[in-house]
């Protein structure tokens, strides 16, 4: 038997060509807490409760386009917890005589 050992401490270890062992985690933990609390749910709800769960499942485990490196729930937290007060500056674009395009 080969083991495969991953380059960096970093990288995801891959179950198989889609699905990572972290996606098996965060199933198996947002699973558990969903079993867990599905008696606190009226009883006529729980089929639209089931739904929510695995819709938060999906919507946990989805790569975003613009960092497919991360996971959606960890683009939302940097989104949530970014320094507000940081900026960069965005460059405009200068007309040919010299003035900016907001300055009409």
């Amino acid at each position: 038997m080969q083991y495969k050992i991953p380059s960096e401490i970093g990288s995801e270890l891959k179950i198989n060509r889609l699905f990572y062992l972290t996606d098996l985690l965060v199933v198996l933990i947002l699973g558990g807490i969903g079993f867990t609390f599905r008696y606190v749910v009226y009883s006529s709800f729980v089929w639209y409760y089931a739904i929510f769960w695995i819709l938060l499942m999906v919507a946990w485990l989805i790569r975003p386009k613009t960092n497919p490196k991360l996971r959606m729930a960890k683009a939302l937290f940097l989104a949530v917890t970014r320094d507000r007060i940081a900026y960069c500056a965005i460059d405009k674009k200068e007309r040919e005589d010299g003035k900016d395009e907001n300055q009409i």
